[in-house]
């Protein structure tokens, strides 16, 4: 979905827990929230101060033009 997406001219970012499988898809952007349990994509429940950075660090990325397939660390400490 995501590449059917960027072909229209829309830029996307992928937020992932599993990178082994997201690899396999070769997305055109994407973060891995390490440390993350699945289930908490964004961060924990009502922590909406995580919330908020795992979203800012990922539309950070529409503006990096990247390698498909790359799939960068994001380290949030408050989560």
């Amino acid at each position: 979905m995501q590449r059917g997406i960027e072909s229209q001219g829309i830029p996307t970012v992928l937020i992932t827990l599993d990178v082994e499988q997201s690899s396999l898809m070769r997305p055109p952007r994407a973060i891995h929230p390490v440390g993350f349990e699945f289930g908490h994509s964004l961060g924990k429940p009502h922590d909406k101060t995580t919330q908020m950075k795992v979203l800012m660090a990922a539309l950070a990325e529409l503006n990096e033009r990247q390698e498909p397939g790359n799939i960068h660390d994001a380290h949030f400490p408050s989560y």
